[in-house]
């Protein structure tokens, strides 16, 4: 269907919008600059023709953008002017639908892009603050407001120097904070994972405009951009403040709980430069447990955790982790002695006498103790392993342990782990049931690689407790 031919410039619809100049057409879709002969202003008049062809969820995005866009009132996007349809004459048999806004002047940053601009850092800067207040009023409606679809395309730097966010065809309205299914939309490389999943949330707008600022900085689009384990690499192709680089970062962390949550909280860092770790933690207060084998030690530059022996738990664990930690040792023994018998057996029918000589013994028993020579490395090997776990395991169960977090470092003495704080990104406290007088809890750290424990066994107000204690350290101790 060549739908570029059903309407023309200077043509007049609903005997109000004179059509002047085609913007855009798309596989039923035409946008239109046009003039508004009531009041003599440029307008934008977008065009869908429902027909039996096209996807449902179109028309219900295109109605939702009509709808939601009524009730806006933000002087950097595009404001609504009218919503109707034209008779099936006109769109030539078809049913089609108009949206007229407010016409921005100017040119879209993708535009931009490929006359071939490259933005600086105030530029990329300017932008973000800019759209980030965008979103601050549009996440903060009643009935909050989800572009969903952030990308250079969308963004027009008008004719004034201000940036203007349009195009809310993938808009999404209150109706999904009460748990309503919507129609999965957004771009390959500016939307994250869990907006594919159908669940946007605010953070994902401000990954599509962090992905969108990598776009700016390097001139290539992040789909195009090397990855790993989920996350832009973007840090080699810039010359940028390190503050920025990681501030950027965090609005494209794959992972929703490591995200920046809120556009208040981004617009924060980036204009005051607080640590970004320090942006993820949400602070608050919670008293400690009546009775705790927990003991806490802090000021601004040091927090010392010291957990204390878990009482007759100890002998529980201990013998648990004694049993799984020798079977690899013994099964090592055991193989050993399998191989000597075995070569025992082969000595004694090469000699072909069931009682052989002793010097025969003795040559066969050399034989036995050169293969015992030859797995004895492994088996040392593995006896340092076993001696050096279990010493630490019993010294954390008898005598206790401390965790140190200091000005840039973690250690937990007692055990083979060091951490640098700038690694850690996030703190979880993990239930997993009651196990004896404990609850099962345990406090995790996260980082890129993996999660390390902190401690286990520990009651539901003690995790709760803790975890409240290292995250209010991690975001004012620095």
């Amino acid at each position: 269907m060549k739908t570029n031919l059903l309407f023309n410039p200077k043509q007049c619809l609903k005997e109000r919008y004179q059509l002047q100049q085609q913007l855009g057409n798309n596989a039923g879709r035409q946008t239109w600059l046009a003039q508004d002969l009531q009041s003599g202003e440029q307008v934008t008049v977008k065009l869908l023709a429902f027909n039996p062809q096209m996807e449902w969820d179109e028309f219900k995005l295109f109605e939702r953008e009509a709808a939601v866009l009524k009730q806006l009132n933000h002087p950097r996007i595009p404001q609504y002017r009218d919503y109707f349809s034209l008779d099936q004459k006109i769109g030539a048999g078809l049913c089609w639908f108009g949206l007229v806004q407010d016409y921005i002047p100017g040119k879209s940053l993708q535009q931009l892009l490929n006359e071939g601009k490259r933005f600086t850092e105030s530029q990329v800067r300017s932008i973000a603050k800019q759209v980030l207040e965008i979103l601050i009023y549009l996440h903060g409606l009643n009935s909050p407001v989800l572009h969903r679809d952030i990308k250079p395309s969308n963004l027009i730097l008008g004719e004034d120097k201000q940036i203007y966010l349009v195009d809310l065809g993938a808009v999404q309205d209150s109706a999904a904070v009460e748990g309503v299914t919507f129609t999965v939309v957004g771009t390959s490389g500016y939307a994250p994972l869990e907006q594919f999943w159908g669940q946007a949330v605010p953070a994902s707008d401000l990954y599509a405009l962090g992905a969108t600022l990598i776009h700016l900085l390097t001139g290539v689009s992040p789909a195009d951009l090397p990855q790993r384990n989920l996350r832009i690499q973007f840090r080699e192709q810039v010359s940028i403040n390190s503050q920025l680089i990681s501030w950027i970062e965090a609005l494209t962390e794959p992972d929703l709980d490591l995200r920046l949550s809120c556009a208040s909280q981004a617009l924060d860092a980036l204009e005051t430069g607080r640590s970004i770790r320090s942006m993820r933690y949400q602070l608050e207060t919670v008293h400690p447990p009546f009775s705790t084998r927990i003991k806490l030690k802090k000021n601004k530059n040091k927090l010392i955790v010291y957990f204390s022996a878990t009482g007759i738990v100890w002998f529980i664990d201990t013998c648990v982790f004694l049993f799984i930690r020798l079977i690899p040792f013994f099964s090592l023994v055991l193989l050993s002695i399998i191989v000597n018998l075995l070569l025992l057996l082969i000595g004694f029918i090469s000699l072909q006498n069931v009682f052989p000589s002793p010097i025969e013994t003795m040559a066969v028993l050399f034989f036995i103790l050169i293969s015992m020579i030859g797995l004895g490395d492994a088996g040392l090997i593995e006896l340092r392993k076993m001696y050096r776990d279990i010493s630490n395991f019993i010294l954390a169960n008898f005598w206790g342990y401390s965790v140190v977090f200091d000005i840039d470092k973690l250690t937990c003495q007692g055990f083979d782990f060091h951490l640098l704080l700038s690694e850690i990104q996030g703190v979880a406290s993990y239930h997993s049931g009651k196990v004896g007088d404990y609850s099962g809890s345990a406090i995790y750290l996260k980082t890129r690689k993996r999660d390390y424990c902190l401690a286990n066994r520990l009651t539901l107000s003690e995790s709760k407790w803790l975890v409240c204690e290292i995250k209010n350290w991690l975001a004012n101790g620095q």
